[in-house]
């Protein structure tokens, strides 16, 4: 295969994998414009020129179209050695015979619309995001235009086939919010910009103060990661990142760049051999077992049955840090108990229990189907005992409008209330019940009998082909699903009907033999619904590095954990979150995709949770990375250091002042005290996470002495002592 070709292909599976929502770092951005794109719309087909400018340097080796406002495509056609994959809302075209400066290239395509609007996007074959933008389609023919203030009648547009744009919906909502990582950057440095509720597929356009640095989209979902460049010539100081959307509306998340700095290297400490065991197993699970001991040392694992009979021994190596990782895969024919698992280094031995339990541990009803506004909503059952159930209630707009976390007693029993707001929406809500790894979804109506949507859920996340995937589905009773299974290249694999029952539920399994190693998709639709689920077939650990990421380092009881990491492509992960007791509060498999990319929303800090250093495990294989979180108590007080730990300076010195807990935007007051003294005053603002930075020279003629750096903020004030000498 040619190196273009090669070029070709991987560019097209990083497109298809991750193309408008995460994971691409962007170039800064380029005003210069040497590709158009055209769009006419003739007899239902709409036909896409792209030029390529004569006075470009770059060939063109890859165009991708998204269609905007919620439409599907349903056939393309291409040229001149052009190949397209489809997906409904995005295609990707690549070719080994690049588009040259001053040549055109056309595609026809069809979509359920009959004037479509898209983004696009090319690239050229270094793999290189060349240019994006968006356009719209005018009819040839009779077809009635989008109203707009120059259209009043929304009379057919008179054009001669050219382009034309329409407007879109807003994209940042009041929810909208979205941090970068890290919080404090440095000029020519990449950061990652990760958004969370935004419109869904909206563009986007990233400010740094008033220079546009980025554009992007959101993905199906309203979120985003993505990577951007901090150009160079960005200066130290304060600076607020500013998102907009096509309609002039905002966010601003308001932080310091700052210059870099030398690190410290840790010394390493020796620590006592642990054992973590995720305390709550399925059949068919992958589980990670980890721990700490001593530095490159062996350690020895070995399951025993309820009897205390072992079952497998097996042997993994601590690294340099003292780590240790390993998978535990469940048989799907396992019994359903308890089962010890022992860790030895050879001189001590540490155990710990699990408990092998059905598909479901959570049992829950509401009390009635339908409620009014201004009623309260009761949800009843049982549960695994003294184990935390968490409550998620979402409303018909699938917005989420209460979270809680709820004790099971001893008894097994849980429960939990919300009373409805009298201005709330009618319709179909549902609540998400979690516990561990277990959820169950159930549905009730407000001003109205419930209507559910159909779900689907699969048994497992990873297969071999020699498994029997089950896909458990609900919808309205007695109706009949399609099902089909797409294969990794986005063509249809399988497809058969599921006929629900009386209670609006079935479960379905297929064989896998004939599949081959990548990620599917299974697509469960009925009427105008439509539920995709991702699952693996015949994928590995990892046995490359791991990168893990969150988005910011500290948190509170009920904050939301985005994460964001790389592995080998298409490698499975576990990832773990643990408490300071070193209990895991919730652990989940996930994979990467073609790219070697990953990213979770599936994590929350509890409610109840206990002050201190917690950690997120990410592991494959024998890899494993672990990084510590910081979860504050909710009433968390401003805190104010400096950046010598002596606190000693001399005259002409600058004094790093920096602080955390002092509000989100807040403004923050500094001052510098002798005695009862005012010397200086320092005004400055928080972060979006409530964090500061500042500066102050030691003034030549102050006096030697002992003074005071106070800092004041709506969150209190905090003080810590300066010695000038």
């Amino acid at each position: 295969m040619s190196n273009v070709l090669l070029k070709s292909v991987i560019i097209l599976a990083i497109i298809v994998g991750s193309i408008f929502t995460a994971y691409t770092i962007h170039p800064a951005y380029a005003a210069p414009q040497f590709v158009t794109v055209t769009s006419t719309n003739t007899g239902g087909a709409t036909v896409i020129s792209v030029s390529n400018s004569a006075s470009n340097t770059a060939d063109i080796i890859s165009f991708t179209l998204q269609i905007n406002g919620g439409g599907t495509f349903k056939s393309f056609k291409s040229e001149n050695g052009w190949q397209g994959i489809k997906t409904s809302t995005t295609l990707a075209f690549s070719t080994t015979n690049p588009l040259k400066p001053g040549n055109t290239i056309s595609f026809e395509i069809k979509t359920d619309q009959q004037a479509p609007t898209f983004t696009w996007k090319t690239s050229d074959a270094n793999n290189v995001d060349r240019e994006t933008g968006e356009i719209g389609v005018q009819q040839s023919d009779n077809q009635t235009s989008p109203p707009n203030s120059d259209n009043p009648g929304n009379k057919p547009p008179q054009g001669d086939g050219s382009t034309q744009t329409y407007p879109t919906q807003r994209g940042i909502l009041d929810t909208s919010s979205f941090r970068i990582i890290p919080s404090t950057p440095t000029p020519g440095s990449h950061i990652r910009i990760v958004g969370l509720s935004f419109s869904a597929l909206a563009n986007l356009d990233l400010y740094v103060g008033n220079d546009k640095i980025d554009s992007f989209s959101s993905n199906d979902k309203g979120n985003f990661v993505t990577t951007v460049l901090l150009p160079e010539s960005e200066q130290s100081g304060s600076v607020d990142f500013v998102l907009k959307d096509q309609q002039g509306n905002q966010k601003t998340f308001s932080t310091n760049i700052k210059l870099p700095q030398k690190g410290h290297m840790s010394t390493q400490q020796y620590v006592p051999l642990t054992l973590n065991v995720d305390p709550i197993y399925h059949r068919g699970e992958t589980k990670v077992i980890s721990g700490l001991a001593t530095p490159e040392s062996t350690i020895t694992l070995t399951l025993l049955d309820s009897k205390g009979n072992p079952i497998t021994t097996s042997t993994v190596q601590a690294d340099s840090d003292g780590k240790y990782s390993t998978s535990d895969v469940v048989p799907i024919d396992r019994d359903f108990g308890k089962y010890t698992v022992t860790a030895s280094d050879g001189k001590i031995q540490v155990t710990k229990q699990y408990s092998i339990v059905t598909t479901h541990n959570i049992s829950v009803v509401p009390s009635a189907i339908r409620y009014e506004p201004g009623q309260t909503v009761s949800i009843n059952g049982s549960s695994i005992s003294n184990q935390l159930v968490h409550f998620v209630l979402m409303d018909p707009t699938n917005h989420q409008i209460y979270a809680k976390d709820a004790n099971v007693t001893s008894n097994g029993t849980v429960s939990m209330s919300y009373k409805i707001e009298d201005s709330a929406i009618k319709g179909t809500y549902a609540a998400d019940i979690t516990q561990g790894n277990d959820l169950v979804v159930v549905f009730f109506g407000v001003g109205e009998d419930p209507s559910p949507p159909i779900t689907a859920t699969l048994d497992k996340l990873s297969y071999q082909n020699t498994d029997k995937p089950v896909v458990s589905v609900t919808g309205p009773s007695s109706s009949t699903i399609n099902l089909i299974i797409v294969d990794p290249s986005d063509k249809q694999k399988f497809a058969d009907i599921i006929n629900l029952g009386s209670d609006g539920q079935a479960s379905y399994s297929f064989n896998l033999t004939s599949y081959t190693p990548g990620i599917y998709s299974a697509v469960v639709s009925h009427a105008e619904e439509k539920v995709e689920k991702s699952f693996a077939v015949g994928l590995s650990t990892s046995s490359g590095l791991i990168l893990l990421n969150t988005v910011k380092d500290s948190y509170l009881p009920g904050d939301n954990i985005i994460i964001i990491g790389t592995a080998n492509a298409n490698s499975l992960l576990q990832i773990s979150l643990t408490d300071p007791n070193g209990q895991i509060v919730k652990s989940i498999q996930t994979f990467s995709d073609k790219t070697g990319h990953f990213s979770s929303f599936d994590f929350s800090i509890p409610s109840v949770a206990v002050p201190g250093t917690w950690k997120l495990d990410g592991t494959s294989g024998v890899n494993h990375v672990s990084v510590p979180i910081i979860v504050k108590s909710s009433k968390q007080a401003i805190t104010v250091h400096l950046d010598r730990p002596s606190g000693i300076y001399t005259r002409g010195d600058i004094v790093g002042i920096a602080g955390s807990d002092a509000g989100i935007t807040a403004s923050v007051k500094i001052t510098i005290n002798s005695n009862s003294t005012i010397i200086d005053t320092l005004p400055t603002s928080a972060t979006n996470r409530g964090d500061y930075v500042t500066d102050w020279q030691v003034p030549r003629n102050v006096n030697p002495g002992m003074y005071t750096v106070q800092a004041s903020s709506i969150t209190g004030k905090a003080v810590i002592s300066i010695t000038i000498q």
